[in-house]
């Protein structure tokens, strides 16, 4: 008799907490993944952090928490995580009554692009372990990932010739109607700008200094599609680096750039963005350059060059980069040339293709990609 009363306390014990964890499980339970920054550079570290929350009496003895997120992002490798064509966790926690769990993983942004994870599932099981309750929820959790940075060393000397020469073009005037400041005499200074009453007061040579007017503007032009299909992404992405890179210098040089590329954005089409000199605008290429999607097929450069370099009285300097040197992309170039606009035309390409004797003109100049240079 005693068995068959104990036999059936438990499966009334059974039926109750199987009523109870289904009906309540998911009541006040809190489960939040978000990222520590939001916006940051190729190469830099961010941390994935989890927080469960269970602001009830019910204890949740195994809940499971399963998402994906891109492969990109380099995760130190733990059993409950694996990588096929995304990054899958799959998380266990013990969450007793009104507790709260926060854990961190850290890792690499290890590519440039826009990502997000919109949904996770949240599994429970029920006190015997038996029983699984599933709940699919939607959670947005957004990463932005800049091009990197390139290194002074790792830009060539022909290439700092060039720029050089593109920023001696772009006449700087000094616009005597806005004062900036005062700072010390330099040797190639006017002596008509000395302050000689602060050059008194101090005892030592001071001058004036004014804001810059430009009579003309950069406009760089990338083209995404490479010239062989070998390491097409790879060499798409070097190729937005090097365009950001040329963009920093220029802006930090106080000199407008603009920007167009045949590259899709991942909503549509290309961004166009027009000539800006403050630090700003920097930020502003950063994140249209970052939406880039180098999976998709670009549009065709030649008509982006036909369409974006128009005639301006000479008021634009020009800057393709491009690995791309088939004849319909370096024709128009040529025929743009001829006609009179000032154009100048970088090629990237990796060291090992050895592309230093491959034009037998000036009109281009090469930035080698040497073997150790990482790309993430």
């Amino acid at each position: 008799m005693r068995l068959i009363i104990a036999l059936a306390c438990a499966a009334l014990l059974y039926l109750i907490q199987y009523k109870l964890y289904k009906k309540f499980w998911n009541k006040n339970l809190d489960v939040d993944i978000d990222f520590d920054r939001e916006v940051l550079y190729e190469g830099e570290e961010n941390t994935l952090r989890e927080v469960i929350t269970n602001g009830k009496r019910l204890p949740l003895p195994v809940l499971q928490i399963k998402f994906s997120i891109t492969r990109t992002f380099l995760f130190e490798r733990k059993d409950s995580s694996s990588v096929t064509d995304k990054y899958y966790r799959n998380e266990f926690y013990t969450v007793m009554p009104f507790q709260k769990i926060t854990r961190t993983y850290p890792f690499v942004c290890s590519h440039r692009g826009l990502y997000g994870m919109e949904s996770m599932d949240v599994i429970c099981r029920s006190l015997f372990l038996d029983e699984k309750m599933i709940e699919s929820r939607q959670h947005a959790a957004d990463v932005c990932v800049l091009p990197s940075m390139i290194a002074h060393k790792d830009v060539t000397t022909e290439i700092n010739n060039l720029l050089g020469e593109i920023e001696k073009n772009v006449h700087i005037n000094d616009d005597p109607f806005t004062f900036a400041g005062i700072r010390d005499y330099q040797p190639y200074d006017n002596m008509h700008s000395i302050n000689w009453k602060v050059t008194a007061r101090l005892n030592d040579l001071q001058v004036n200094t004014y804001n810059t007017t430009f009579s003309k503007k950069v406009v760089v032009l990338i083209n995404t599609e490479t010239n062989s299909m070998q390491h097409q992404e790879d060499m798409a992405e070097w190729c937005i680096r090097i365009a950001m890179c040329i963009v920093r210098r220029f802006i930090t040089s106080k000199i407008p750039v603009g920007l167009y590329t045949n590259g899709l954005d991942y909503e549509g089409p290309a961004p166009e963005i027009e000539a800006g000199a403050d630090m700003s605008h920097i930020r502003t290429v950063e994140l249209a350059l970052a939406r880039i999607d180098v999976s998709q097929k670009p549009t065709g450069f030649a008509k982006l060059m036909e369409q974006k370099i128009v005639s301006t009285s000479g008021n634009v300097e020009y800057l393709i980069v491009s690995n791309n040197r088939k004849p319909d992309v370096t024709g128009e170039y040529k025929k743009l040339l001829a006609s009179g606009h000032r154009i100048h035309f970088i090629v990237p390409e990796y060291e090992m293709i050895g592309i230093e004797n491959e034009f037998k003109t000036d009109d281009y100049t090469g930035w080698i990609i040497k073997n150790e240079d990482k790309t993430y």
